[in-house]
């Protein structure tokens, strides 16, 4: 089976607790790998991943990977595997932090 790959794509959202998350959008970058059962168009992908973010403005980073994986898989039926990581990359200065989740469908 073949594992398609998306990797270092970046976007700004709201993402955070914090009052100036809340108010200021921030960059993230996303990574993720996928199997599915047939094809599945990357650029789908990347394009409904930015707006579930920008629509949900989330409060947690964890949260964030948790709903994704979800919407994803209902977005994509034919999604078997995911691994899918956020990372916040100006929040903190000389790190990326965030968060991973690996889903079997």
């Amino acid at each position: 089976m073949t594992t398609t790959l998306i990797k270092d794509y970046e976007f700004s959202t709201i993402i955070g607790m914090l009052d100036f998350e809340r108010t200021t959008p921030q960059k993230v970058r996303v990574n993720a790998s996928f199997t599915s059962n047939g094809f599945i168009d990357y650029v789908q992908v990347i394009d409904f991943i930015e707006n579930f973010y920008n629509e949900q403005k989330f409060l947690s980073v964890e949260e964030s990977v948790e709903e994704t994986s979800k919407a994803l898989k209902q977005k994509f039926a034919n999604l078997c595997t995911l691994n899918f990581e956020i990372l916040k990359t100006e929040i903190i200065k000389n790190a990326l932090v965030g968060a991973k989740i690996e889903s079997i469908f």
